[in-house]
């Protein structure tokens, strides 16, 4: 995981000690980028049962701004989904949705755990805050070098012919696909590609 997020995750790790799990900058359904430390037995049973299609809290997410303690949930989940988490030790937690009507519109939502009591407006909006921060990381906006790369590499480009294009050297392509990469995260070149793709960097203006 990108490490422009240590701090954040810090934090949501305090606020959230039994776990969470975050999406950012969603376009269609895939995210941008996932964090998580949901109890692996947990995400196993929540694979296994296919729980992520009648989960209240991503219907909740993907429908919906803003934040809501999972017993406003209670009553939308005749799949049990809340009963698996709280056997986990995720027994109350919270959602948080957030949604920028840019070009193009992305979504981030989180979700997240406690054992021990139901969190507070106030934690909800401090969650949302730092939600909104990782939302909204300018690590994640590409420079015009490393965008022009990118495309060219979406059109099937080779990096000896995207140089030539370009009128640099393929170490220079390099350079630029790796610090792109370290901008969104990625660990390859392919992984770059896909996320520039899907966050929209790669758009020209009509």
């Amino acid at each position: 995981m990108a490490k422009q997020f240590d701090q954040e995750r810090t934090l949501l790790s305090q606020m959230a000690p039994a776990g969470y799990y975050i999406a950012l900058r969603m376009r269609f359904f895939a995210p941008e980028t996932e964090i998580s430390t949901l109890p692996p037995a947990l995400v196993q049973k929540y694979c296994i049962r296919g729980l992520a299609l009648e989960d209240p809290m991503l219907q909740w997410a993907f429908r919906n701004q803003g934040a809501i303690c999972w017993t406003g949930l209670s009553d939308r989940d005749p799949a049990g989904v809340l009963a698996e988490y709280g056997r986990h030790g995720l027994t109350y937690g919270a959602v948080v949705s957030i949604m920028t009507h840019g070009r193009p519109p992305l979504r981030s939502f989180g979700i997240f755990g406690r054992p021990d009591r139901i969190y507070s407006e106030a934690e909800m909006t401090r969650i949302g805050q730092i939600l909104g921060q990782m939302h909204r990381s300018e690590t994640q906006i590409l420079t015009q070098r490393q965008i022009d790369v990118l495309r060219l590499l979406a059109e099937g480009h080779r990096y000896k012919k995207i140089a030539h294009i370009l009128g640099i050297t393929e170490s220079a392509v390099k350079v630029r696909l790796k610090s792109a990469a370290l901008r969104l995260g990625a660990r390859t070149a392919a992984q770059t590609l896909r996320m520039a793709v899907s966050a929209g960097l790669l758009q020209t203006d009509e």
